[in-house]
């Protein structure tokens, strides 16, 4: 979404209306209309050219006091650029105000990435046979390093087996077939 359009609303008097004259975007953006004091009726309409692309899908608003609402105005897919007017409406026509709106295409971006060459080259095999694995005979080096965690889950065995040879419960009996099924499942996914 492009840069907002902030309207100021009732700030010197009653329905005053204060916007830049000019805003220009590249996609759908949105009017902010901050307002003052008192409660007010906005009114917003987009001239034939700008109704050509963009789109407001609420014309009439209602702004309470010391608030502020938030309208977008949805542009499409179209010919670039296109200048129209927004006309902003208060108090049921006691003030109006024009802005012109520029709607334009996006600039086109100049930047780019740097890819470092060594993305290019393949990545190596691991399911080779040969004796690039250090001579491991096909065992997986990265499996020297989940040895720690082998040996917590054979000592978590050995105790859910001892609790369950001097619990006489079948509620810890299920519980150590749960931590010895969890068990074997980890296995399975450190060895896969």
């Amino acid at each position: 979404m492009s840069e907002n359009l902030t309207v100021h609303l009732n700030d010197d008097r009653l329905h005053d209306i204060r916007t830049a004259t000019a805003f220009e975007a590249t996609g759908s953006f949105a009017v902010v209309l901050n307002n003052g004091d008192a409660p007010v009726h906005v009114h917003l309409r987009l001239d034939d050219e700008l109704s050509s692309v963009a789109s407001i899908r609420a014309n009439n608003h209602f702004v309470g006091a010391d608030t502020a609402r938030q309208v977008n105005v949805e542009v499409e897919d179209g010919p670039r650029p296109v200048d129209g007017q927004l006309k902003i409406v208060t108090g049921h026509g006691a003030e109006t105000d024009y802005v012109s709106v520029s709607i334009v295409d996006p600039e086109e971006s100049e930047e780019t990435v740097a890819v470092d060459e060594a993305l290019a080259a393949p990545a190596p095999d691991r399911d080779r046979d040969d004796d690039a694995d250090g001579g491991l005979g096909g065992v997986d080096p990265d499996l020297g390093a989940n040895a720690p965690l082998a040996a917590l889950g054979l000592f978590a065995v050995a105790v859910a087996a001892s609790t369950a040879l001097l619990a006489d419960s079948a509620v810890v009996l299920v519980g150590v077939g749960a931590v010895i099924a969890s068990l074997a499942a980890a296995g399975y996914l450190l060895v896969r």
